[in-house]
């Protein structure tokens, strides 16, 4: 009698992979877009309104210190109402835009202030720690993956819109700039809006590398016919708060975050003082970030393979070369893109690491408050950056005592983020 051949289920389309689309359109328009593309307006708006330089980017400022205090918020916000991450998201996609709607009808520095800290209030929200907190929901493994390609959005809508707001600005003006970003985002946020299921519950799925507890052998990987609750692994945020590790590494992303932001504001300054032309320095951070968008997924991948505590390892590392590389970027004509190389993955390493580390290190039970609490302390510390390289430029009358301080702060940076990985590996802290 002839066997029937046994039928093999076809494999399911993990429903996690539309997250991660999800976040990276998210990541697309509130950091590709409204951050990354600001920059075009600085000549134009303060030529036309009469207003100065400095008085009028302080609106950036304004907007980037509300954000980050208000990721303390949202952080405890999304620890008491997991299930709300979706109506936060929703509330900000209508309030940023329209705070960019408010930029264009702006006649006043006051104005610009008012709509930045209305900007800044939601901003946090369609940053990291929605789009970290949904990943790390959503994957229990290639978690590292998922967060490069989520981050990558940024330099993706950062590179084709620059050129068409540029061209926008110039031949219809500012205004119509800024109802173009608000136009645009709104539209990439809604449908990444439309598109997101907070946890794998909410589509009968599990996370990515658990696996269903099932008897029927047929049963496809990633379907239940119930889903479980799924319980987070982890130590709160009042347990993080005793442990030495946890501070750690917040010094460590301090120190990392020093380096980093203190060297992107001042390259080009930097570059043409030692010689080199506009358009080189022009080029050189061009590349660097064209090479952080496959920088930040292939530093994820490698992260899920290599584990927690060489990953730590790597990321001071990278930055530890760009500082580096820039330091010593007169010696030949090709070092500018040499650094280039470097700093696009060194850039990287202030988004990709930090959810990765934190969520492996201390787990994923609090991982909203525990995460928003280490980026807000050591981003707080990051934002003098610029001003700090500034003043140290002023003291030594060149930039090379100021990288050499920073080649110490990417040492210092790679040994804490190092031991605090180390530390959490032998504690098992993501496992309580």
């Amino acid at each position: 009698m002839q066997a029937t051949p046994s039928v093999q289920p076809k494999k399911r389309f993990f429903y996690g992979w539309i997250i991660v689309l999800s976040c990276a359109l998210i990541y697309a328009a509130s950091v590709g877009i409204f951050l990354n593309c600001l920059g075009i307006f600085v000549k134009p708006v303060t030529t036309d309104l009469g207003f100065e330089r400095g008085p009028f980017t302080l609106y950036a400022t304004i907007s980037g210190t509300v954000g980050m205090m208000s990721q303390l918020i949202y952080g405890e916000l999304y620890r008491r109402y997991p299930k709300k991450i979706r109506m936060f998201i929703g509330i900000a996609v209508i309030v940023c835009p329209s705070a960019f709607i408010g930029y264009s009808m702006a006649t006043k520095l006051w104005h610009f202030y008012a709509f930045a800290a209305m900007y800044g209030s939601c901003s946090t929200v369609l940053a990291a720690i929605s789009i970290t907190t949904l990943i790390n929901n959503w994957f229990l493994e290639r978690r590292g993956l998922a967060t490069g390609i989520a981050f990558a959005g940024s330099g993706v809508s950062a590179a084709i819109m620059t050129p068409v707001l540029t061209a926008i600005v110039e031949d219809y003006g500012w205004r119509v700039g800024y109802r173009t970003m608000a136009a645009v985002a709104f539209v990439i946020m809604a449908v990444a809006l439309s598109l997101i299921k907070v946890t794998p519950e909410e589509k009968g799925e599990l996370p990515y590398g658990m696996k269903p507890r099932a008897t029927d052998p047929d049963l496809p990987q990633n379907t239940v016919t119930v889903a479980p609750r799924i319980e987070a692994k982890g130590i709160t945020r009042a347990q993080a708060l005793k442990e030495p590790a946890y501070f750690i590494q917040i010094a460590g992303m301090l120190c990392l975050g020093i380096a980093g932001m203190g060297m992107s504001g001042h390259i080009i300054a930097y570059l043409t003082d030692i010689g080199y032309s506009d358009s080189t320095a022009a080029a050189a951070m061009s590349l660097v970030m064209t090479i952080m968008i496959g920088a930040k997924i292939l530093l994820g991948a490698l992260f899920d393979k290599i584990g927690p505590v060489p990953s730590a390892f790597l990321s001071g590392v990278c930055m530890f070369f760009s500082v580096v590389t820039l330091r010593f970027a007169g010696m030949a004509p090709f070092m500018p893109y040499v650094f280039a190389l470097c700093f696009g993955f060194g850039y990287s390493t202030l988004s990709v690491p930090y959810s990765y580390l934190i969520a492996q290190n201390f787990g994923t039970r609090e991982f909203a408050t525990v995460y928003s609490l280490a980026v807000t302390i050591s981003g707080l510390g990051n934002s003098f950056a610029p001003s700090i390289s500034g003043v140290l430029y002023d003291a030594f009358g060149s930039y090379y005592g100021v990288w050499n301080i920073y080649i110490g702060s990417t040492i210092a940076a790679t040994c804490l983020l190092t031991l605090a990985a180390i530390i959490s590996k032998k504690k098992d802290f993501k496992n309580r």
